[in-house]
Formats: C-alpha cells, sequence, structure tokens
C-alpha cells in the first residue's frame, strides 16, 4: 500500500528533520544554512553547516529550465523537455521523449534541485497511470 515504502531489499535509510520552522523572508538574510544546488545563494558562512529538512519554503511555481536536470539524471533521457512535457500531461510527447523507462523514484533528484518546487515523481505516476488507462 502506500504506506509500505520500505522492502526487504532495501539497504539505506534516511532521517531528515520534518518541516524546520518557517522564518519570514528566510532567503533575504546576511547569511542563508540552507543547500540550494544552483549556488543562487552563496553566503554561506565559511565553516558553516548546511542544514536539511522535509521543507520546501515556499510553494510550487512554474518550471524553470535549468541546467542542473540535465547534470544529476543518470539515464540516457533528455530531462528538462521530458519534465516540461510532464507537467503539462502531453502523454504523447513524454511518451517519445522516454518517460515509458522511467520509475517515480528515477525523478527524486530532479525534485530536490527544482527551484520550482515541482515533485516530478508524482508527477510522473500521473502521466502513466493516463497513458495506462488510455491503452
Amino acid at each position: 500500500g502506500a504506506e509500505a515504502f520500505l522492502g526487504r531489499y532495501h539497504n539505506q535509510v534516511s532521517v531528515v528533520p520534518d518541516r524546520g520552522k518557517r522564518r519570514l523572508f528566510g532567503w533575504f538574510g546576511p547569511t542563508n544554512r540552507d543547500y540550494t544546488f544552483t549556488g543562487l545563494f552563496k553566503r554561506r558562512q565559511p565553516g558553516g553547516s548546511t542544514t536539511f529538512s522535509s521543507a520546501s519554503h515556499g510553494r510550487p511555481t512554474a518550471m524553470m529550465p535549468i541546467d542542473a536536470f540535465e547534470k544529476i539524471i543518470p539515464m540516457d533521457v533528455v530531462p528538462t523537455p521530458l519534465l516540461r512535457a510532464l507537467l503539462i500531461k502531453d502523454t504523447d510527447q513524454a511518451q517519445a521523449l522516454g518517460c515509458l523507462e522511467l520509475a517515480p523514484e528515477d525523478l527524486a533528484l530532479c525534485s530536490f534541485v527544482c527551484p520550482g518546487k515541482n515533485e516530478y515523481g508524482a508527477v510522473l505516476q500521473a502521466n502513466l497511470d493516463q497513458i495506462e488507462r488510455e491503452g
């Protein structure tokens, strides 16, 4: 079911705090302890630690086509057009770009680095379900 996310073949469990405290204008301060893949905020103090939590610090916005997707995805697919096709539910284009070769967990890193805070795994699963219904 939906709660069964660990199986007998899993060999790693990661634990992060659940949704840290919201900070008013947290991105605007003199320093930023949050991780950013793009390096947009390089105001971290030298020797300072990076904090991780399940908080996304904001609401989902439009997809931003950054080159980070090409850097992190290990499969032989063109990620930016594929992710765009998935978001707009263009199943024909998504199939042509290789969505049938992917599982939702394959796009977890894309969700992690996305500055638009999009959950690509859930979007892929919705598209795969639609493709299955349509035959």
